[in-house]
């Protein structure tokens, strides 16, 4: 168990709920629809907020990669550029004919 704190006092925690709940049935429930209604969406809200400000916090150390692009990179996307030009070119054809008919 590396963090007996936290189940000792999840465990009283518990407890002392269950009490409360057998001598005041109503109040707990109030308290309970109370958390699942407030309490619960507003500590959702503020884990994405801590994480959002995280996750900017650590953007500033990430390392950016820059690769300069090899002479098989140009050419892949050279082709890659002739090949939509050519399927724009024929979905245009395609298109143009239908229409005119």
């Amino acid at each position: 168990m590396k963090n007996q704190m936290k189940y000792v006092v999840a465990v009283v925690s518990a407890i002392i709920f269950m009490a409360f709940a057998y001598y005041f049935p109503a109040q707990t429930f109030l308290a309970f629809f109370a958390g699942w209604l407030f309490l619960i969406p507003a500590a959702f809200v503020i884990y994405m907020v801590h994480g959002l400000m995280e996750l900017r916090k650590e953007r500033v150390q990430r390392i950016t990669v820059t690769i300069k692009p090899t002479a098989a990179m140009k050419a892949l996307t050279r082709r890659e550029a002739v090949i939509r030009k050519e399927k724009e070119r024929l979905l245009y054809e395609e298109f143009g004919n239908e229409l005119k008919h």
